[in-house]
């Protein structure tokens, strides 16, 4: 019996030795960038990370993601991550990964106010991807306003009114003075048509404001208009039928005086004399319509914004966009119009010389300060004898920085996202560094060309994660876009470069179709120390729809001639306000990488293996050591009346069999484990803004059985102070001669959030009473975090 309880005890004690070396976070990398109407959010973890569930399942200002460590995560640590918010979208707040139940993680995301979403797990099976749905509603492509056409609703500057149309010759004096193209739109008030002059429509209120302020010095009675020009039924102050919104138009020049304004006016941009080039463009652009129309308005918008002019640069791509919704330059310029939407947000960028209008000329530099301490102690008390262990005494740095320059041609991005642990225990195998991203990036906006170089990280075309390398990227048609990358893959952030691993991939993405739908082909070929490593294939397919999702990859190794991944995730609104959303997942976990064959053996590297095995031999343990998997989950939830939600979670998880060889012991195949969660959330309960959690959790594992009660409560106390109380009761039975278990785990959290930066304290503890055949066992583990976040 005494043998017994020592082996408990060392079975208990073994995750408290593993923690003499620092602990390892599961989050690598959290990447978060404003795409053209989207943004894109990228978790990336260390190792195999399992998707089961999330809620809320598309609509939101957070989602909770449940995960599951994979085996080659090892001994995850319990205590709370709070990754570095990288990137240079200001949607998201903050990120948060906690153990909800042993065994399963909970990573919530939150940003700034309620916005569809949809969320897929990587192809990798080692990061999730999600995308806020439609955040920019600015320059959209599928939106074409042709003249004659009836006014879009939006922003506009009202110049001057009168009751008799405006002359032509009073049209091109405001054109010029302005330095916009006029329209004349028309009102009936009362009987009486009105004729307006004005600029617009305009997308953003912010662009709309700039725009009025520099009117007003030459029309002091501007004034801004909002939404008064969509015809509404039954509205008397609606557009009448027929009158239509007019824009200057000279009468047209000959071909070749057109071609040589718009080669005097590339001099002109070649030479930095914009204001020429801009009176040249505004003559080409107030032409009728003819084939160079399209470059005359990508140009003059290019040399408004060079000049400084912001606002009215952003005005001009918005004119092309919605002439030329599908024309050669429209992709570029939505990328112009997310890189100056982005510069010209209060509370984020900053520059190290000049202001708005020397955006050229200036260096803008973003980033955010990261620091955690986290202290944790645990003791096991058996057979009368009290054994303790200092788990945790370690401050994470975290910093990320990216220094931006816009020039006349080419765009350049530096980028270091990095961190390090300082373990403070007496007895430590030492420090850590890690290095997620340092790349330089250039970028060729005429021509949609990028480059990048150095440590980055990719989680589509058949890239698996973090990478030291180049990557580059060509929009080729406004639908089409190329990539290829190639390099030497990371293990670890933690590790320096090392080339025994080299790759080639190449990857081209099409769309998106009708707004709704895009996909991607790819191909990869790694080798590691002369072997063959992985020679794969693969498509990846999107469906984005607010209501209706699908996102589905399959990745194929050809050299192996076998399946390493087939994953379909999607969501569908049903009657009634419920949401479905269904996971199936059958992979390879981890990918299947001859590399896998050094699983157990007494070598680090695939040349040290060969003198152990044939290549033949190698391959054939690298499938042995790399098991099958397979997850199924259903998701259904629906709100209840205005303050409540409710969540139901059912999923089950099993591994297949991996033989005995090369001296590695077999391990037979695990039946599904299975679990059933049941969540409902109130919000508002006793103040505005508070919210209540409670959770009931029933998982069937080979091992044993765990039920679970959980409340959590998060509750605004003073300003952005808020204060966070959380209790979870488990019940487990069955283990290694352990009957049942009882675990109480009580945390108390105080944080403030004020923009991208914030504070947080925290405190906890788990109580833990094991019933043995023939003792009792007690177990006791104590944490504290102090953290904040900086961002500039």
């Amino acid at each position: 019996m005494k043998r017994r309880l020592l082996a408990v005890a060392l079975l208990t004690l073994a995750p408290l030795a593993a923690s003499a070396q620092v602990a390892e976070r599961l989050i690598d990398t959290f990447d978060a960038t404003d795409g053209e109407r989207n943004v894109n959010i990228y978790v990336q973890f260390r190792c195999s990370i399992l998707y089961t569930s999330h809620a809320p399942l598309d609509f939101g200002s957070s989602v909770t993601i449940r995960l599951r460590p994979g085996v080659d995560c090892g001994a995850a640590p319990g205590s709370t991550e709070r990754p570095l918010l990288s990137g240079l979208s200001t949607m998201v707040k903050s990120a948060r990964l906690e153990e909800a139940v042993p065994g399963t993680y909970e990573l919530q995301i939150t940003w700034t106010r309620d916005q569809h979403f949809v969320l897929a797990p990587a192809a990798n099976a080692r990061g999730i991807r999600l995308r806020l749905l439609d955040v920019f509603q600015g320059p959209r492509g599928s939106i074409s306003v042709n003249e004659g056409a009836d006014a879009t609703s939006g922003y506009a500057i009202n110049l001057q009114s009168a009751t008799e149309k405006f002359s032509d010759a009073e049209l091109d004096v405001a054109s010029k003075a302005i330095g916009m193209p006029v329209r004349i739109s028309t009102i009936e008030l009362e009987g009486r048509v009105w004729y307006r002059l004005r600029i617009g429509p305009i997308a953003g209120r912010r662009d709309a404001e700039r725009l009025l302020a520099s009117a007003q010095t030459q029309y002091p009675r501007a004034w801004l208009a909002i939404d008064d020009e969509a015809p509404v039924p039954g509205d008397a102050l609606a557009v009448p039928a027929g009158v239509g919104v007019n824009t200057v138009v000279d009468p047209p020049l000959p071909a070749k005086e057109r071609a040589a304004l718009l080669e005097s006016a590339r001099v002109a941009m070649s030479r930095r004399n914009y204001p020429q080039a801009i009176e040249q463009l505004t003559k080409l652009t107030r032409q009728p319509e003819y084939p160079q129309r399209a470059r005359a308005q990508e140009l003059l918008g290019l040399s408004r914004e060079r000049s400084g002019q912001l606002a009215h640069a952003k005005a001009e791509y918005q004119e092309y966009l919605r002439r030329y919704p599908q024309g050669e330059a429209a992709s570029r310029i939505r990328q112009r119009l997310r890189l100056l939407a982005s510069a010209g947000r209060s509370g984020r960028s900053g520059t190290l010389s000049g202001g708005e209008g020397d955006l050229d000329k200036a260096w803008q530099i973003d980033g955010g300060l990261t620091q955690f301490y986290r202290w944790e102690r645990a003791e096991l008390t058996t057979a009368g004898e009290t054994t303790s262990q200092q788990s945790q005494n370690a401050v994470y740095t975290d910093a990320d920085l990216l220094a931006r320059h816009r020039g006349d041609t080419f765009d350049v991005l530096g980028r270091f996202s990095g961190g390090y642990t300082k373990d403070l225990r007496p007895v430590t195998s030492g420090d850590q560094v890690r290095v997620s991203y340092a790349y330089v990036e250039i970028n060729q906006r005429e021509r949609g060309l990028d480059l990048r170089a150095g440590r980055q990280s990719r989680s589509s075309g058949g890239l698996l994660g973090t990478f030291d390398g180049l990557f580059g990227s060509y929009q080729w048609r406004p639908r089409v876009n190329l990539s290829a990358a190639a390099g030497f893959p990371v293990e670890s952030t933690r590790n320096s470069v090392a080339t025994e691993r080299q790759f080639v991939g190449l990857a081209a993405e099409f769309g998106p179709f009708h707004e709704k739908w895009d996909y991607g082909v790819f191909a990869v070929s790694q080798r590691n120390g002369g072997q063959v490593d992985r020679l794969a294939l693969g498509l990846e397919g999107r469906y984005f729809v607010p209501g209706r999702t699908l996102v589905g990859s399959v990745d194929y190794d050809v050299h192996y001639q076998t399946l390493n991944s087939l994953a379909l995730l999607g969501n569908l609104q049903l009657p009634a306000r419920w949401m479905l959303s269904a996971n199936l997942d059958h992979r390879r976990a981890p990918v299947l990488t001859t590399r896998n064959a050094l699983i157990g053996q007494p070598v680090a590297t695939l040349r040290d293996l060969l003198g152990l095995f044939s290549p033949s031999e190698i391959e054939q343990l690298a499938q042995d050591r790399t098991p099958q998997s397979d997850l199924v989950s259903l998701s259904l939830g629906r709100p209840l009346g205005e303050r409540f939600q409710l969540s139901i979670d059912a999923f089950g998880y099993r591994t297949g069999a991996l033989p005995a060889s090369g001296g590695v012991a077999a391990m037979p195949a695990l039946p599904f484990d299975k679990t059933l969660q049941l969540q409902l959330s109130g919000n508002s309960m006793l103040r505005s803004s508070d919210l209540w959690v409670v959770s009931l959790r029933y998982q069937n594992s080979p091992t044993q059985t765990i039920e679970s009660l959980g409340l959590a409560a998060r509750l605004p106390i003073a300003g952005a102070w808020r204060l966070g109380p959380r209790v979870r009761v488990d019940r487990r039975t069955g283990g290694v001669d352990v009957l049942t278990e009882t675990l109480i785990l009580p945390t108390l959290r105080l944080d403030y959030q004020r923009g991208n930066s914030w504070f947080e304290l925290e405190g906890g503890a788990e109580l833990g009473k094991r019933t043995l055949p023939a003792d009792e066992e007690k177990t006791k583990r104590y944490y504290f975090g102090l953290g904040y976040r900086f961002g500039f």
